[in-house]
């Protein structure tokens, strides 16, 4: 008898998946909302050039930029778990690294990631924006945090929307490797259900079409969000 796809437990395992939304929403938010606040920051100190920091952040960002997810996941995987015993033992902590979630440590370096690419978004944001916007608002007075606040960034915000968007959407999609470090997400916990009747299409499917949602959702809300910052990309200040 040949294959048959069984639509019943196809659409069980979408019932599944659903369940862990939560966790593939706390793997990409979480390093989203890091990745902008510790990305914008770098982004800050190296388009001021900021001396000896924007030089130690360059390469940071190069290195990092240039080594897979896949290994920095793994390194700070094998790091935490091999390195993590001794050095508590040193400064006197009561914790092991059996204490530690996998989750956090995924959280952890989905974070540092996305702060590398972010940090690069916002930075090609800020250098949209034309120089004589800079030295306008220098001959009015204004100090560089000013500037970046009330002309800068606003200006800035139509390019960097899409581009945080498409970074959002790769966390979205990019938190399946956590499974790697025995994270049970979404594909994990949809694969578990497929373990006993070997029905493992019905459950990539399902992973599949959820991640696919999610991601039309983003890109929704990030087409809304181009929309109501537009009028900044034609010159307009706050």
């Amino acid at each position: 008898m040949g294959f048959q796809f069984d639509v019943a437990f196809f659409a069980y395992e979408i019932g599944i998946g659903i369940k862990y939304i939560p966790i593939v929403l706390l793997l990409s938010i979480v390093p989203l909302i890091v990745g902008l606040l510790f990305g914008t920051g770098i982004a800050i100190v190296r388009l001021f050039k900021v001396r000896v920091l924007a030089k130690v952040f360059t390469v940071i960002v190069v290195f990092l930029r240039g080594v897979p997810l896949l290994l920095q996941l793994t390194i700070l995987y094998l790091t935490v778990t091999l390195s993590f015993d001794s050095l508590a033992q040193t400064v006197g902590l009561k914790i092991t690294s059996k204490d530690i979630s996998y989750t956090l440590v995924a959280v952890v370096g989905l974070s540092i990631n996305a702060t590398v690419y972010l940090s690069e978004v916002v930075r090609t944001a800020l250098q949209s924006v034309n120089s004589g916007q800079y030295e306008a608002a220098y001959s009015v007075g204004m100090t560089s945090g000013q500037m970046l606040k009330r002309i800068v960034i606003p200006q800035a915000m139509p390019v960097a929307i899409p581009l945080i968007g498409s970074n959002f959407i790769g966390l979205i999609k990019g938190s399946s490797i956590a499974s790697l470090i025995s994270v049970v997400e979404l594909i994990n916990g949809t694969l578990f259900e497929a373990n006993g009747n070997y029905k493992f299409l019905e459950a990539y499917l399902a992973s599949a079409i959820i991640y696919w949602a999610l991601c039309i959702i983003v890109e929704r809300i990030v087409a809304s969000l181009e929309i109501r910052v537009g009028v900044y990309g034609k010159g307009g200040v706050v």
